[in-house]
C-alpha cells in the first residue's frame, strides 16, 4: 500500500510541475461527458482482485462553472474477483461519487486535483454478502484538449473506503488510475481577463 500511495504523491510533483507555458488558449466553460478506463489497484486486506487490481470503466458527467473551478459525476465498475481459495467467483465493485475539481490554469489543458464523497458496493466475502461503504475521493489528473469538443484526460485517484465488512480492516484505500475521451458541448470561450471597452465622453 506504501508503494502505491508513494506512486500517487509522484504522480501529483509531476503534474503540478508543469509549467505555466502550458496554459494558451483559454478555458471553455462547457458540459463535457468523459468515457474512461484503466484499472483498480485494491488494499490488499479487501480480499479483493487478481493479484491485487481489477480492470475498471466508468462514466463522467460534468461542467466547469468557471476558469478554475468545476463539478462532475461519476460512476465506475471494476472487475474484481474474490481471492480466498474457498470463496472463488465475481465481486465486482460498483461506486459512484459527487466531485469537485480546482483547475490549475485558465486553459482546457491542464493538471488538475479531485476531491469528492461517495459510495462504494462490494463483496468482499461469500460469507459476508454485498455491501455499500462510505467512500472519500482525492484525486490529481491533466486533461487536453484535442480540438473544440474532444479532449483526453488521464488521472489516478486515490479512494478511501470507511467502515467495510472485512476481517482485517474497517477502512482501506483503493488506487484507481485511469485514461479516458471527453466530449465537451454547449458553452464559448472564457477570456482570462475582463474585456473593457474604450471610454466614451
Amino acid at each position: 500500500m506504501k508503494g502505491r500511495l508513494r506512486a500517487l504523491l509522484v504522480f501529483s510533483g509531476l503534474v503540478l510541475a508543469i509549467p505555466a507555458w502550458a496554459a494558451g488558449q483559454s478555458a471553455h466553460d462547457e458540459t463535457y461527458i468523459n468515457l474512461f478506463g484503466g484499472s483498480t489497484f485494491f488494499d490488499a486486506s479487501s480480499g479483493l482482485g487478481g493479484g491485487g487490481d481489477a480492470g475498471v470503466v466508468g462514466l463522467r458527467l460534468g461542467r466547469r462553472v468557471d476558469a478554475h473551478v468545476g463539478v462532475e459525476a461519476q460512476v465506475a465498475a471494476a472487475f474484481a474477483q474474490l481471492q480466498s481459495p474457498a470463496h472463488t467467483g465475481a465481486a465486482n465493485q460498483y461506486s459512484a461519487a459527487v466531485l469537485g475539481n480546482l483547475y490549475a490554469f485558465d486553459s482546457p489543458n491542464t493538471p488538475y486535483l479531485s476531491l469528492g464523497l461517495g459510495a462504494s458496493s462490494n463483496l468482499f466475502d461469500n460469507r459476508v454478502g454485498r455491501g455499500s461503504s462510505l467512500m472519500g475521493v482525492f484525486g490529481v489528473g491533466y486533461q487536453y484538449l484535442l480540438n473544440d469538443q474532444i479532449g483526453l484526460r488521464l488521472g489516478v485517484q486515490d479512494q478511501l473506503l470507511f467502515n467495510t465488512p472485512t476481517p482485517s480492516s474497517a477502512n482501506f484505500n483503493d488506487v484507481q488510475v485511469t485514461g479516458g475521451i471527453s466530449y465537451f458541448w454547449g458553452g464559448g470561450n472564457k477570456s482570462s481577463f475582463p474585456v473593457v471597452g474604450p471610454a466614451h465622453p
